[in-house]
């Protein structure tokens, strides 16, 4: 074999060893990348009334969940009470495969039996001093969890991945979390909000989200044409240099 073939021989070499350092770097990104936690406390967390359409309950200790029906005015009237979430999700890394996000609430009162439903808004431009009952966002309607409460002084935990998954999905900075009891029933849950004082224990609402990886910045997806693609110009080279080399 000639030195010039013997130099284009070792070019191709160099040029698909490159390639193939590329791809393995990328790959190693992938498998090496770290599963993580976060939990987080409310930015904003609240609650509205239906008796009370225009007022706000950001700055109560508590967060109440009630559907009943009130004697007033010499007639029944259903009185609802929704509790409102907001998490910021900076603390996530971006492309974090979420598998786990669980709500945890502590309630200080329980009266009756509440079957509360967890549910989630894509609206989180609310904060806790402006909310009402009269101007709340609109929420989806199907439960993401529900959980029987009948005990207080114990936390009670909601799946709310659904949630989570959505505000990531769609690159929100929050995500919003909403409770409420679907059904009329002679019960009342007052949960401990943020605004509780914090003796021995925080009692206060929290969110942990677990992520299994995260997907790198650079698509999988891409690694295996662009390794064919770098095959492929050197061929290309190859092929030209073997012609000048036949020329000369």
């Amino acid at each position: 074999m000639s030195e010039k073939r013997i130099d284009i021989f070792r070019e191709i070499v160099i040029a698909l060893v490159l390639s193939l350092v590329l791809v393995f770097s990328l790959s190693i990104e992938t498998v090496n990348a770290q599963a993580g936690q976060v939990t987080l406390k409310p930015s904003d967390d609240t609650f509205v009334d239906s008796s009370f359409q225009t007022l706000t309950f950001g700055g109560e200790t508590i967060l109440e969940t009630l559907n009943e029906y009130h004697y007033y005015g010499g007639q029944f009237s259903e009185v609802e009470e929704v509790v409102w979430l907001k998490f910021e999700l900076s603390s996530v890394p971006k492309g974090a495969v979420i598998d786990v996000a669980t709500l945890q609430l502590y309630p200080s009162n329980v009266y009756g039996t509440n079957d509360v439903h967890a549910h989630f808004c894509t609206n989180y431009s609310w904060t806790e001093s402006s909310l009402t009952y009269s101007n709340m966002p609109s929420y989806n309607t199907t439960s993401m969890d529900s959980v029987l409460v009948t005990v207080n002084n114990q936390w009670y935990n909601w799946s709310t991945v659904d949630a989570v998954k959505n505000a990531l999905n769609s690159n929100a900075e929050a995500v919003t979390v909403v409770l409420r009891e679907p059904s009329i029933q002679n019960s009342l849950v007052s949960f401990e909000s943020k605004e509780a004082p914090i003796n021995l224990t925080d009692y206060s609402p929290k969110l942990t989200i677990h992520w299994s990886n995260v997907v790198p910045e650079f698509p999988t997806f891409l690694i295996l044409p662009f390794f064919m693609i770098a095959t492929l110009l050197a061929v290309i080279i190859y092929r030209k240099k073997s012609m000048r080399t036949r020329q000369d």
